[in-house]
């Protein structure tokens, strides 16, 4: 069998964020080191406040550790745009303009990634029939449920095709078919060759 590459490298990460009247600090991380391999599906477990969503920050640059170190494809996370192109993120709670439509929040992403127009209009339409939201590509963001929120937000990290995909929280809000669809969908990107974490 071949020896997959590391994918996502983290080493002795630590974090703490201030609190309180007095911005006393709190440690939510602590030499947090593990890592992932090409083409695995890791589920990243713990309690809530274990620091999970924080850890999946720092991975994303949307929040930088105390120490430690994150390496991505090889490289240190900070290695800028080119890495961040090879990484689809969910974050745990979306954020949409709700004015838009999906088909058009999805065409706003991809002009962000880099995609032509043809090929976005393509992906976007693959993925939310995948997603099983083809019949409110056209409907706007302010009429979808929490759950039709949630697998919207699942269609934009695939938008790209990239090679890592970081979910945080992804059944969150979704009925028992959709857990069920989400699930077959990472499955369907482990067959792909992609690495989900």
């Amino acid at each position: 069998m071949k020896d997959r590459g590391r994918i996502l490298t983290v080493e002795g990460l630590t974090k703490s964020y201030p609190t309180g009247f007095w911005r006393k600090p709190v440690r939510v991380l602590s030499d947090l080191s593990f890592e992932v391999r090409e083409n695995e599906i890791v589920g990243f477990l713990g309690p809530n406040g274990a620091g999970k969503t924080t850890t999946i920050k720092i991975l994303n640059r949307l929040a930088f550790p105390d120490a430690g170190k994150v390496a991505l494809f090889g490289g240190q996370v900070r290695d800028g745009a080119d890495v961040r192109r090879r990484i689809g993120f969910m974050p745990e709670q979306p954020y949409f303009y709700e004015y838009l439509t999906g088909g058009e929040f999805l065409r706003r992403c991809g002009q962000l990634c880099g995609m032509s127009r043809v090929d976005t209009e393509s992906r976007a339409s693959q993925l939310l029939g995948r997603v099983g939201l083809s019949g409110a590509m056209e409907t706007a963001i302010r009429k979808y449920s929490k759950g039709m929120m949630q697998r919207l937000g699942l269609a934009q990290a695939l938008l790209h095709d990239p090679e890592l995909v970081i979910l945080d929280e992804p059944m969150s809000g979704l009925d028992p078919m959709g857990r069920m669809e989400v699930r077959g969908i990472i499955r369907d990107l482990k067959a792909a060759g992609k690495t989900v974490f």
